[in-house]
């Protein structure tokens, strides 16, 4: 890439990103959640062109799941600047407050609302069922990132100490891919859900650095090119995958080369985009920040009422909206409106609740700086 000395963050793709991150994780939230729950809206199409909107429909709602690639990528990302603001602990500290609360109430939610025995429960809220049973025994996602976020810090010792990042970078993404082919036989199929994700985060990583350390980069026109060739690439993979069992080497590959290209692209474009209308239209592009941005805040959220409430009450709650009349299109509103309603009560909730534990070394922080 070309260098100009310029502290413009629209002239830098990195920038962009990290301007954007909110957005871009609610754009993942609200995806993921299409992928889990939408109920297709064009059925029995007459014509050649509704036969051809049924397909896209179908196709979008399918790579769905996407969205964990960029939640990965933004996760990794993220990381690369709160581990530079805290020490270990409170980093710590802060990473497992943030995701696990809200996980170990959907957790309880779920053991009620599915009569879980005892072991059940705590297998799952420990997630030692994750590594020793199926990674999808429940919410696969929260042990996951429990797990990248423990190790991260040791990753990020050898990262910051070697001078080439993208060669670091390299090397591990292939150090991965051999324990990938070493272990295909040895790894639980189910694993590779996670293994084959690690790739995005270790990607996420070098664009935190980026985005800190190489302010000084500019995105050119060719830069953004050559990005929408990757994107449209990775949507053909997806299709070959998705539609086709297309498959090279790798164990569960689909994971890896479409949406690993797919999230490597995809928030650039997204976040120039963005840029381009907060540049010519200010008060719209605040807007559509702040509106996805909130889908990004209770992201999270959002996936565990899924998995806790939605899971067991989805079809009571498709077919009351649907005996009065309403669309599959409403019904996808509808589902997605509660969703949303519930996952902004449980954030509110887990947020309060740790203002009020910390509320009295808070104080006591105060007290000591004022003597």
């Amino acid at each position: 890439m070309s260098t100009e000395n310029t502290s413009d963050i629209s002239k830098n793709g990195f920038l962009l990103i990290s301007k954007y991150r909110a957005v871009l994780m609610g754009i993942a939230a609200i995806w993921i959640h299409v992928y889990h729950t939408w109920i297709h809206t064009i059925i029995n199409p007459q014509t050649g062109f509704w036969t051809a909107m049924s397909n896209i429909e179908n196709y979008i709602a399918l790579i769905g799941n996407c969205g964990v690639d960029i939640f990965l990528l933004m996760s990794g990302m993220g990381l690369t600047y709160a581990i530079k603001k805290d020490k270990l602990p409170v980093f710590y500290y802060r990473r497992i407050r943030r995701v696990y609360l809200p996980f170990l109430i959907a957790a309880v939610v779920s053991a009620v609302l599915e009569k879980w025995p005892l072991a059940k429960f705590i297998g799952n809220a420990s997630g030692y069922n994750f590594f020793a049973v199926d990674i999808n025994e429940y919410c696969w996602f929260v042990p996951a990132v429990i797990t990248l976020y423990l190790f991260f810090p040791l990753y990020y010792i050898v990262f910051e100490k070697v001078k080439n990042k993208l060669v670091c970078t390299s090397v591990t993404l292939l150090i991965w891919l051999l324990l990938n082919l070493m272990l295909r036989n040895v790894m639980r199929v189910d694993m590779y859900g996670f293994f084959n994700r690690i790739p995005v985060f270790l990607i996420g990583i070098f664009f935190g650095y980026m985005a800190q350390n190489r302010k000084d980069v500019v995105f050119k026109a060719w830069h953004y090119i050559l990005l929408i060739l990757v994107f449209a690439l990775s949507l053909f993979l997806l299709y070959l995958y998705k539609f086709r069992n297309f498959s090279i080497v790798l164990v569960q590959e689909k994971l890896v080369i479409p949406n690993g290209l797919f999230a490597a692209s995809f928030p650039f474009l997204v976040a120039k985009l963005l840029d381009l209308i907060e540049r010519r239209l200010p008060k719209t592009g605040r807007v559509i920040a702040k509106v996805i941005g909130f889908w990004g805040m209770i992201s999270l959220e959002i996936y565990l009422i899924y998995t806790c409430f939605l899971v067991t009450f989805f079809s009571p709650i498709v077919l009351a909206v649907h005996s009065v009349g309403a669309s599959p299109f409403v019904v996808n509103l509808a589902v997605f409106a509660i969703t949303s309603l519930l996952a902004w009560v449980l954030y509110l909730a887990c947020t309060y609740f740790w203002k009020l534990v910390e509320l009295p070394f808070r104080r006591k922080k105060t007290a000591d700086g004022s003597n």
